[in-house]
């Protein structure tokens, strides 16, 4: 049928990535390759068992970041003519801090709040042609189609961490998260045709959906610590979900003058709310090493996540259209391909309280695909470069830097349905290109003297970040 053809294009989003976002100051400058020794607070998501080896409890604030994402569909309008999408957003990517109580003994505890994942897009592609018998309807010779997907996905996640020490050298730890997630997709897809002694056809299909959901999940994590290199472990567990609730709506109209079409799809709207909703995550393991000679430390990363094999988000009930047989069936599908990502950085001692730093990571895309429509958008592989600065004022750190991340994707889906539907295409195939600029200011506040160790350098006055 043309019109979901035309909707098959763009059945895809931007939550499909793990790594576009960093937890933490230092984190964000050095590509999140944290598994071995994050060396501050953000070990309560990096690696828990890093937080039992600290000296100094923490708290801290990335502060602001100003993320500027944009989004170009080469071709969009046809003849060349793309279309692009541009935001800026201010949004907090961590709050962490130490919780030091007596009966704590040795153990360590901590809180966090993190934004996993925030992302707001809308995308839209045009396309309209002349020829004969277009969108297999006989007599059409003129066609346009207008589709239009926005896409709002919103998850965070608020934990406390426990972590001990085995010896000196040695860390184990914990970090249960509640996640609440928030997600909003709606389809428009307006289609529009004319043939010979004004014969028309117009076509409208609209679908969304919205998901709101509560569940738990783990880290867990083990890091060994050395004066001149460290090495970490962390596993992150499935989710178990405690609470969920989704509404979808689906609505479609066709009319046609004058074609004498034997039959057309019924017009059908249906609105389900209260629906039973659900969301999953995988199995994922992380493994870090650090090494330091004079004054620069290299960090390494790698971190592999399990499939989520395809299942429902809002479970509709299927519904057929009035006086018609056709049983439609509005589900929405999740589902992510297994991937590994990888982060190198690097940090420069420029004096005693002044570092530098450098970091390149991937962040692939887990998009597969559904039997059904599919909820994800962002099938482009993401690459990131940061850089910036670590400074000390006192017993303050502060932390000024970027990232830039980009991809793309070409994608001949459109151009397969378009020929499908009986419409060369203007372009055999589109390319969507993804651009995100983030600036980072942050700051992280020593709550007590930090504790002595031998391996402390005695030149060093700012806390340590090893």
């Amino acid at each position: 049928m043309l019109l979901l053809l035309l909707m098959s294009p763009l059945a895809r989003a931007q939550d499909a990535h793990y790594w576009t976002r960093q937890f933490g100051n230092r984190a964000w400058l050095l590509g999140g390759a944290f598994i071995a020794n994050p060396g501050d607070i953000s070990a309560v998501y990096y690696n828990p068992g890093a937080l039992a080896l600290l000296r100094t409890p923490e708290l801290e604030l990335t502060g602001t970041v100003f993320e500027s994402t944009r989004l170009s569909v080469q071709n969009g309008l046809g003849n060349g003519e793309g279309l692009t999408e541009s935001r800026v957003d201010v949004l907090p990517s961590l709050i962490a801090g130490s919780l030091r109580w007596g009966f704590l003994g040795r153990s360590r505890l901590a809180y966090s709040l993190l934004t996993r994942q925030g992302f707001i897009a809308s995308l839209e592609s045009r396309e309209q042609g002349t020829g004969t018998d277009l969108g297999g309807v006989p007599g059409m010779d003129q066609l346009a189609a207008d589709v239009r997907l926005d896409q709002d996905v919103g998850e965070y996640w608020a934990g406390l961490t426990w972590s001990f020490p085995l010896g000196r050298h040695v860390g184990v730890g914990v970090s249960p998260f509640v996640a609440v997630r928030d997600q909003e997709t709606n389809i428009q897809v307006l289609a529009q045709g004319s043939g010979p002694g004004g014969s028309a056809l117009l076509s409208t299909l609209g679908r969304d959906f919205h998901l709101r959901h509560v569940r738990l999940l783990a880290k867990v994590g083990v890091s060994y610590q050395r004066e001149s290199m460290s090495a970490g472990l962390t596993v992150t567990t499935p989710s178990v979900a405690l609470w969920g609730e989704g509404e979808s709506s689906f609505e479609r109209a066709v009319l046609e003058r004058g074609f004498g079409l034997s039959s057309t799809p019924a017009s059908a709207f249906d609105f389900q709310e209260g629906l039973a909703a659900r969301f999953q995550s995988s199995w994922a393991v992380a493994l870090g090493v650090s090494g330091t000679l004079g004054g620069t430390s290299v960090y390494l990363a790698a971190e592999g996540f399990a499939r989520v094999k395809p299942f429902t988000l809002v479970d509709a009930a299927s519904f057929s259209p009035r006086d018609s047989q056709e049983v439609i069936d509005p589900d929405v599908d999740f589902a992510l391909a297994p991937l590994v990502n990888v982060a190198l950085g690097v940090e420069q001692r420029l004096g005693s309280r002044l570092r530098a730093y450098v970091s390149a990571h991937t962040d692939f895309s887990g998009v597969t695909a559904t039997s059904r429509m599919n909820a994800l958008l962002a099938g482009w592989d993401l690459y990131h470069v940061a850089t910036g600065l670590h400074f000390t004022v006192g017993r303050a750190r502060f932390t000024v830097g970027g990232n830039v991340a980009w991809g793309q994707e070409v994608t001949e889906r459109l151009a397969d349905a378009l020929q499908r539907a009986g419409l060369q295409p203007l372009s055999p195939s589109q390319k969507v290109r993804f651009l995100q600029l983030s600036v980072i200011i942050g700051a992280s506040f020593a709550l007590a003297q930090q504790d002595e160790s031998p391996d402390e350098d005695a030149d060093d006055e700012a806390p340590s970040m090893r």
